[in-house]
């Protein structure tokens, strides 16, 4: 018996129908609007254009991936390099940070487009450049649109480059990052102001480090697919990577973490996780993720059942170490041996507020009464010992010279608090 043609025509239809019923519904979830960087996807907030321009935009040039840690991929007897990060933040370990200080100390040139920074890399850069200024991290402001330019004449543009945030389609509020401009101290050339947001807030710098420099920018969004789709981001990104020297480009796809564990590391939060996990994309995509939890449940039966084997012995992992305060250790002692009282005041100041972010998690960035209460509290030590800490604090910093007595006092009065906190 020969099937009915009209029948297999309304089969087809039907599943036509289905397909089309499927690619209306379901085609969007294939568009990823988290901010995630990534450079092997057309998803609006990855890399996959800049990193295909990138690739070509010195000719006879070789654009290199990393796919391990900075210590092991960066080379550092090479000069005329180029180093480029772009997400929402970086983890450096200590051996990856002093890897590319090493690589740009050398010759060559690092570019970090992302929203916060890490600690220990800026402070190394940082160092004694504005002593009157203690940076914490990039700050921020919510807004649905900003103005981007560049303060040299030969880039900026009367108009600016303008960008939106884009959530599903629809322009949403988004916290934008930038410089505290405090950073750039007047008689300074180490820190360089090269662009805006709004026209008066940093948001690129340079930053001079032994034979190279590095390049700082705050809004990574700036060069993902959705920020190229049109000429004027086209023309900014071109102006941006301007400033690199010509020569190999490293692209750095292994350091990527979201912001809020890089601003938790910077406030002395955890320090275990060292990149993005590869379950983040897993999970964000429903058919791998029911693969996945499958995957834990037989995994779970095949304990259940060979509960008896034996368990191999789990090393323990040493601490990390913050070598950013041995580094001020060793510049305090120099001072010390040049008496250079007063500088060595200052850095005995920044040992001490940095053992305060350490151990009490209390941002030090103003030091007022709501930080002197915090102390008190979470330290308990009286507050008049904290008072007079701060007030030696805020005279040293007045005065052009201080004698040894007072750096004594100052000295003795740390001491105290050290001994006593909890």
């Amino acid at each position: 018996m020969q099937p009915n043609r009209s029948n297999i025509g309304l089969l087809i239809l039907t599943l036509l129908m289905g397909a089309g019923i499927f690619f209306i519904f379901w085609g969007d979830e294939e568009v990823n609007w988290s901010e995630h960087y990534k450079e092997d996807v057309k998803d609006p907030y990855g890399t996959y254009v800049i990193q295909n321009l990138l690739k070509n935009y010195f000719k006879n040039e070789a654009f290199l991936v990393l796919e391990d840690s900075l210590n092991q991929a960066l080379p550092i007897d090479s000069t005329g390099l180029n180093y480029i990060f772009i997400g929402e933040a970086t983890y450096l370990d200590s051996i990856d940070n002093e890897a590319i200080l090493d690589f740009v100390s050398g010759g060559n040139t690092a570019f970090i487009a992302s929203k916060t920074i890490p600690f220990e890399l800026f402070e190394q850069i940082y160092a004694d450049e504005c002593p009157d200024f203690f940076w914490d991290d990039y700050e921020s402001f919510n807004d649905s649109l900003v103005t981007l330019n560049f303060k040299h004449p030969n880039l900026k543009t009367d108009t600016g480059f303008q960008y939106k945030y884009y959530r599903f389609g629809e322009v949403v509020d988004y916290d934008w990052s930038y410089i505290d401009s405090k950073i750039f101290c007047e008689e300074d050339f180490t820190f360089i102001e090269l662009g805006y947001i709004n026209q008066s807030t940093p948001n690129f710098a340079k930053a001079i480090y032994g034979d190279g420099a590095f390049y700082f920018h705050t809004t990574p969004i700036a060069f993902t697919n959705i920020s190229l789709l049109e000429e004027s981001g086209l023309e900014y990104t071109h102006k941006i990577f301007s400033h690199l020297v010509e020569g190999t480009i490293y692209w750095d796809q292994f350091s990527r973490i979201p912001e809020n564990i890089g601003r938790s590391r910077n406030q002395g939060g955890s320090q275990n996780i060292n990149k993005e996990s590869p379950l983040r994309y897993i999970l964000s995509q429903p058919p791998l993720a029911w693969a996945w939890y499958l995957l834990l449940s037989l995994a779970l039966l095949y304990v259940i059942f060979r509960a008896k084997r034996k368990q191999r012995i789990i090393p323990i992992l040493e601490q990390n170490t913050n070598t950013s305060l041995e580094f001020i250790g060793t510049i305090g002692r120099l001072y010390f041996l040049q008496n250079n009282h007063r500088k060595l005041a200052l850095q005995k100041m920044t040992l001490f507020l940095g053992f305060v972010r350490e151990h009490y998690h209390i941002p030090t960035k103003d030091l007022n009464e709501t930080f002197v209460n915090q102390l008190v509290a979470k330290s308990e030590i009286p507050k008049p010992t904290v008072d007079k800490i701060l007030l030696i604090y805020q005279n040293i910093k007045k005065a052009s010279s201080i004698s040894e007595n007072t750096l004594i006092d100052f000295h003795h009065e740390m001491e105290r608090f050290y001994k006593n906190c909890k």
